[in-house]
This record gives structure tokens, sequence and C-alpha cells, in this order.
């Protein structure tokens, strides 16, 4: 895990390094967070009995948005980030229904477009790239039968689920000219996060897909 976080600090100071040979790049920090719906796309033998749901958490971060002109700019973020679901499964003898909730470093890179509404620096943003998430921690909320525990959950080559996810991140939003802005975020995971649990479906495979909007602010 350090040595993938190296690596992208790594790759943001170089970003950062290469903005700073452009006379007209301008870099800023900024915070952001908000609420996140996450569920996931599962695979089972017994598919036909089983439910992915939206779980609810959420996330909060900090940004440099290296801008190189009114058009363009990179956004390195790193964020503490939520996804999970809840995952039903119903038979004729019981009901289960549990809620994951896994929570996240996550280090997005996305590369922005920006429309320009006037020149003071309100604009609308559109853009994408890639994430690499590591796993920190989580819990499952389990029901059966109207019977309910909780238990903690744990990422690694021993753990419940696998210590990375990798996917792709696109993000839709307004900045008006004091640097405050809304968007819409969606995180599309790639890989299959199970290790040594299968949901207690059986389920063979499991990827993440969080949608969540987003406040912030930059300085």
């Amino acid at each position: 895990m350090k040595s993938i976080f190296l690596t992208f600090c790594l790759v943001a100071t170089t970003i950062i390094a290469c903005g700073q040979n452009y006379s007209d790049t301008k870099i800023t920090f900024g915070l952001s967070g908000g609420s996140n719906f996450s569920t996931f796309s599962i695979k089972a033998p017994n598919q036909l009995y089983v439910e992915p749901n939206l779980a609810y958490p959420f996330s909060i971060g900090f940004n440099a948005d290296i801008t190189f002109n009114d058009y363009f700019s990179i956004r390195p973020s790193i964020f503490y980030q939520g996804k999970g679901s809840t995952v039903n499964e119903q038979t004729t003898i019981y009901n289960v229904a549990d809620i994951y909730k896994l929570h996240y470093l996550e280090i997005p890179v996305d590369f922005i477009g920006h429309i320009p509404l006037n020149d003071e620096g309100t604009n609308i943003f559109l853009g994408g790239g890639p994430f690499i998430s590591v796993g920190l921690n989580g819990t499952r909320e389990k029901t059966i039968n109207d019977v309910k525990t909780k238990e903690n959950l744990t990422f690694g080559s021993n753990g419940d689920f696998k210590a990375v996810d990798l996917g792709l991140t696109t993000v839709l939003g307004f900045q008006t000219a004091s640097g405050t802005a809304v968007s819409i975020n969606i995180d599309f995971g790639f890989s299959n996060i199970l290790q040594n649990s299968d949901l207690n479906i059986g389920a063979t495979s499991a990827k993440t897909g969080t949608f969540y909007l987003s406040l912030g602010q930059s300085f």
C-alpha cells in the first residue's frame, strides 16, 4: 500500500512540475465532500435471488487543480471515500439483507474541460480519469429473518476484500468565480474486490459503482 501511495504522489508531483513550465498555468487547492450513493455489480450462482441495492456512505477530500488555460485543467485528488452496497437475497426459506459500508483512501486524477461563462472564472466543467482506491476498513450489517448483527470487515490477502480497487471516475459540475463548486461524480470500479468473502451468497465477483454529489471550495 505504501508503494502505491508513493507512486501516485510522484505522479501528482510530476504533473505539478510540468504545469509550472507553462507561464499561464495556475494551481489552486480545494476541499470537497458530499453524500454517496453506492452499489455493487455482482455475479453469483443464484443470481435470480440476489438483488443489490444502494448503500449511503460519504466522501471528503482535498484536490489540486492545475489550470493550463481557461479551457483545460488536471485535477489530482485524495479522498476518504465511502463505497458499498445493500445486498438482498430472498428464498422460500429465508430473507437476508446485508449492508456493506467500505471505506477507502482514493486517489483520482481527472482531466477536465471547462466552458467559461464569464471573464471572472465562472464555468461549467466536465472530465474524467483513472482512480486507485486502497481499502481502510468496513462493516457489514446483517439481517436474517429480522435478526440483526454487525461485524467489522478487513482488506488484504487474509481479509474479506482485496486491498486495491481500480477504475474510472467522471465529473460534471459548476464553479463560481469565488471558487465554490457543486458537482456530480460517478466512479466505475473495474476490479473484482472479493478476496475471502462471497458476500454470503456464493458471489464470484463484485465490482463497485459510486454516484456522489459533492460541494467544494477552492482557495
